[in-house]
């Protein structure tokens, strides 16, 4: 059985939270199970973390999570759109920030015929004192329907680095084209592989790198389905793909998993977040298939 439908149906039940949406136990961590009519989905309160979203039109999750995924206290999870914030990448430690791993708060959840809205909150507490000592506020509203929006707020008085670091389910690596991406990138690896189309991107090895003059709408189409990626206050886009090697490395990443992910993230990296405490900064994205 995939971890998607373990997930939705072996998790242990706690309490109903909305018709649509129970809160159970899945591994050590509480989750969100969504089951609309119009989709299914889970979210972690451990990082406010999305952890797959499928639309009922879908055979497969549009939002792909790991098979291999960690459930367990203070572990990343593999998968779904972990949170980056308030650093991206090796700026601080822990790497890509602690909001993935500690838990949130969920503020509100609302449903009707057109979806789920979540709302989870984290503010500077006992948890986060030992990786961040400034105070801040930070919220995540979650919308799931026949449509995915993201958006994250958050007050302070620093500078953030942040990512939605969305992983997109796809048939096969090799038939992927990611458009939109812009001429313009920061190349992550040793191994320079140029696009063969500007501002396109397949792929036939490993990728990792920080499109910083993208287009608004991105579109990822692997031959069977387009997904159309909005971004909003948004000054990067990060593309990723572990290949062969890579994947063979990573405990919770099964060896051949490469094949059916790409991730196309959602980032300020280059812009820096410019925090106040008077009022909320806020990016995110909206994902639909087109």
């Amino acid at each position: 059985m995939s971890i998607f439908k373990d997930i939705l149906n072996n998790s242990v039940s706690k309490k109903s939270i909305s018709p649509s949406v129970q809160q159970t136990t899945f591994g050590e961590l509480p989750i969100l199970v969504i089951k609309h009519k119009i989709c299914s989905a889970a979210v972690s309160l451990q990082g406010a973390h999305l952890l797959f979203w499928q639309p009922i039109t879908e055979s497969t999750p549009v939002i792909w999570l790991s098979q291999k995924a960690i459930f367990k206290h203070g572990k990343a999870i593999r998968g779904g759109v972990p949170v980056c914030w308030p650093w991206f990448g090796k700026l601080g430690d822990p790497m890509h920030g602690f909001a993935r791993i500690v838990e949130w708060t969920l503020d509100s959840c609302k449903e009707d015929e057109n979806g789920v809205e979540l709302v989870l909150s984290l503010t500077n507490n006992q948890q986060t004192q030992a990786f961040f000592t400034k105070p801040f506020n930070v919220w995540l509203t979650i919308h799931l329907g026949k449509t995915c929006q993201l958006t994250l707020s958050c007050q302070g008085d620093f500078e953030a680095t942040s990512a939605l670091h969305t992983y997109f389910g796809v048939n096969n690596i090799a038939n992927v084209v990611v458009k939109g991406l812009g001429k313009t990138y920061e190349e992550r690896l040793a191994v320079v592989n140029k696009p063969a189309v500007e501002g396109q991107l397949t792929f036939n090895q490993e990728v990792d790198r920080i499109y910083n003059n993208a287009n608004k709408i991105i579109t990822i189409s692997d031959g069977d389905r387009t997904i159309q990626l909005t971004n909003t206050e948004a000054s990067d886009v990060v593309t990723w793909n572990p290949w062969i090697d890579k994947s063979k490395s990573m405990a919770d990443f099964a060896d051949e998993e490469y094949q059916s992910m790409v991730c196309v993230e959602t980032a300020c990296i280059n812009k820096p977040l410019k925090l106040s405490m008077m009022q909320k900064t806020t990016y995110g994205f909206k994902i639909e298939l087109v």
